[in-house]
Protein backbone atom coordinates (compact mmCIF):
# COMPACT_ATOMS: atom_id res chain seq x y z
CA UNK A 1 0.00 0.00 0.00
CA UNK A 2 1.46 3.31 -0.54
CA UNK A 3 2.33 5.53 1.86
CA UNK A 4 -0.17 8.65 3.26
CA UNK A 5 -0.81 11.30 5.22
CA UNK A 6 2.70 12.68 6.51
CA UNK A 7 5.33 9.56 5.91
CA UNK A 8 4.64 10.67 2.24
CA UNK A 9 4.93 14.37 2.29
CA UNK A 10 8.18 13.57 4.42
CA UNK A 11 9.51 11.19 1.33
CA UNK A 12 8.60 13.58 -1.11
CA UNK A 13 10.58 16.70 0.55
CA UNK A 14 13.36 13.85 0.95
CA UNK A 15 13.25 13.03 -2.73
CA UNK A 16 13.54 15.81 -4.21
CA UNK A 17 15.89 17.22 -1.51
CA UNK A 18 18.19 14.41 -2.49
CA UNK A 19 17.57 15.17 -6.44
CA UNK A 20 18.82 18.47 -6.51
CA UNK A 21 22.04 17.62 -4.02
CA UNK A 22 22.77 15.03 -6.47
CA UNK A 23 22.32 16.79 -9.40
CA UNK A 24 25.12 19.74 -7.44
CA UNK A 25 26.88 17.13 -6.81
CA UNK A 26 27.41 15.97 -10.42
CA UNK A 27 27.61 19.71 -11.29
CA UNK A 28 31.42 20.12 -8.52
CA UNK A 29 29.30 22.87 -6.77
CA UNK A 30 30.36 21.26 -3.90
CA UNK A 31 34.13 19.85 -4.54
CA UNK A 32 36.89 21.15 -2.29
CA UNK A 33 39.35 23.94 -4.01
CA UNK A 34 36.30 26.10 -5.66
CA UNK A 35 37.10 29.89 -5.44
CA UNK A 36 33.51 30.28 -3.47
CA UNK A 37 32.87 29.48 0.21
CA UNK A 38 31.21 26.12 0.64
CA UNK A 39 27.48 25.41 -0.35
CA UNK A 40 25.89 24.19 2.73
CA UNK A 41 21.94 22.66 1.90
CA UNK A 42 19.23 22.96 4.60
CA UNK A 43 16.18 21.04 4.69
CA UNK A 44 13.93 23.88 5.88
CA UNK A 45 14.33 27.71 5.61
CA UNK A 46 16.55 29.33 8.66
CA UNK A 47 15.30 31.24 11.10
CA UNK A 48 14.88 34.95 9.65
CA UNK A 49 16.22 36.10 13.19
CA UNK A 50 19.48 34.03 12.75
CA UNK A 51 22.17 35.60 10.69
CA UNK A 52 22.69 33.08 7.79
CA UNK A 53 26.24 31.65 6.45
CA UNK A 54 26.53 32.68 2.77
CA UNK A 55 25.83 30.13 0.70
CA UNK A 56 23.21 28.42 2.32
CA UNK A 57 20.75 26.72 0.17
CA UNK A 58 17.82 26.26 2.12
CA UNK A 59 14.97 23.93 0.77
CA UNK A 60 11.34 23.97 1.97
CA UNK A 61 7.88 22.56 1.43
CA UNK A 62 5.00 24.75 1.43
CA UNK A 63 1.26 23.87 1.91
CA UNK A 64 -0.40 21.78 -0.62
CA UNK A 65 -4.22 21.08 -2.19
CA UNK A 66 -6.02 18.24 -3.97
CA UNK A 67 -9.07 17.41 -6.03
CA UNK A 68 -10.30 14.54 -6.26
CA UNK A 69 -8.77 12.09 -8.98
CA UNK A 70 -12.18 11.06 -10.15
CA UNK A 71 -15.79 11.39 -8.51
CA UNK A 72 -15.49 8.96 -5.63
CA UNK A 73 -12.25 8.03 -6.15
CA UNK A 74 -10.26 7.71 -2.61
CA UNK A 75 -7.32 9.45 -3.77
CA UNK A 76 -6.47 12.98 -4.58
CA UNK A 77 -4.41 14.81 -7.19
CA UNK A 78 -2.22 17.43 -4.92
CA UNK A 79 -0.30 20.38 -5.88
CA UNK A 80 2.62 20.67 -3.50
CA UNK A 81 4.82 24.11 -3.68
CA UNK A 82 8.45 24.16 -3.24
CA UNK A 83 10.62 26.84 -2.44
CA UNK A 84 14.89 26.99 -3.19
CA UNK A 85 16.67 29.77 -1.35
CA UNK A 86 19.63 30.77 -1.67
CA UNK A 87 21.37 33.05 0.52
CA UNK A 88 24.61 33.35 -2.30
CA UNK A 89 28.22 35.47 -1.51
CA UNK A 90 27.53 36.84 -4.69
CA UNK A 91 24.99 37.69 -7.54
CA UNK A 92 26.94 35.32 -9.84
CA UNK A 93 27.07 32.26 -7.55
CA UNK A 94 23.46 33.09 -6.88
CA UNK A 95 21.96 33.38 -10.52
CA UNK A 96 24.02 30.15 -11.51
CA UNK A 97 23.32 27.78 -8.64
CA UNK A 98 19.49 28.51 -8.75
CA UNK A 99 20.03 28.50 -12.39
CA UNK A 100 21.33 25.11 -12.34
CA UNK A 101 18.68 24.00 -9.93
CA UNK A 102 16.34 24.96 -12.72
CA UNK A 103 17.55 23.22 -15.60
CA UNK A 104 17.43 20.44 -13.85
CA UNK A 105 13.64 20.26 -12.95
CA UNK A 106 12.65 21.26 -16.19
CA UNK A 107 15.18 18.68 -18.22
CA UNK A 108 13.57 16.24 -15.79
CA UNK A 109 9.93 16.57 -14.45
CA UNK A 110 8.99 13.12 -13.72
CA UNK A 111 11.30 12.71 -10.16
CA UNK A 112 10.90 9.52 -8.25
CA UNK A 113 10.21 9.11 -4.67
CA UNK A 114 11.87 7.00 -2.26
CA UNK A 115 11.22 5.70 1.08
CA UNK A 116 14.59 5.95 2.16
CA UNK A 117 13.96 4.16 5.54
CA UNK A 118 12.88 1.24 3.54
CA UNK A 119 16.56 -0.62 2.95
CA UNK A 120 17.54 -0.85 -0.66
CA UNK A 121 15.82 2.25 -1.51
CA UNK A 122 12.97 1.21 -3.34
CA UNK A 123 11.48 3.90 -5.75
CA UNK A 124 7.53 4.13 -4.22
CA UNK A 125 6.02 6.32 -6.70
CA UNK A 126 6.55 9.18 -9.02
CA UNK A 127 5.20 13.00 -8.85
CA UNK A 128 5.21 15.27 -11.55
CA UNK A 129 6.94 18.62 -12.08
CA UNK A 130 4.80 21.47 -13.10
CA UNK A 131 6.39 24.06 -15.69
CA UNK A 132 5.40 27.02 -13.56
CA UNK A 133 9.18 27.57 -11.76
CA UNK A 134 9.04 31.14 -10.66
CA UNK A 135 12.87 32.52 -10.11
CA UNK A 136 13.23 35.93 -8.46
CA UNK A 137 15.83 37.87 -6.57
CA UNK A 138 13.46 39.23 -3.16
CA UNK A 139 13.70 43.28 -3.12
CA UNK A 140 12.96 42.97 1.03
CA UNK A 141 16.46 41.88 2.24
CA UNK A 142 17.25 43.46 5.80
CA UNK A 143 20.25 41.79 6.27
CA UNK A 144 23.85 41.75 5.13
CA UNK A 145 23.25 37.41 3.76
CA UNK A 146 20.13 38.20 2.12
CA UNK A 147 21.76 40.88 -0.16
CA UNK A 148 22.96 37.99 -2.64
CA UNK A 149 18.99 36.12 -1.88
CA UNK A 150 17.75 34.09 -4.92
CA UNK A 151 14.54 32.44 -4.62
CA UNK A 152 13.46 29.24 -7.20
CA UNK A 153 9.44 27.95 -6.13
CA UNK A 154 8.09 25.26 -8.20
CA UNK A 155 5.22 23.30 -7.88
CA UNK A 156 4.72 19.25 -8.01
CA UNK A 157 1.55 17.49 -8.62
CA UNK A 158 1.28 13.97 -6.45
CA UNK A 159 -1.13 11.64 -8.58
CA UNK A 160 -2.84 9.77 -7.08
CA UNK A 161 -2.71 9.85 -3.56
CA UNK A 162 -4.62 8.36 -0.92
CA UNK A 163 -7.04 10.55 1.34
CA UNK A 164 -9.72 9.34 3.89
Amino acid sequence: MPPDGGLRDRIIHESLYKAIETQLTTLGWFDAGREHSDIVMVDEFPDEDAEVAFNTLAFSMGDGGGVPTEMGSPTTDEEIIFFVDFFAENDAIGRHVRGDIFEFLKANPSQPVFDYSDIGDPEVFTVEVQDDADKRKPDRAVNKWQKHWYVLSFSVIDYGRPHP
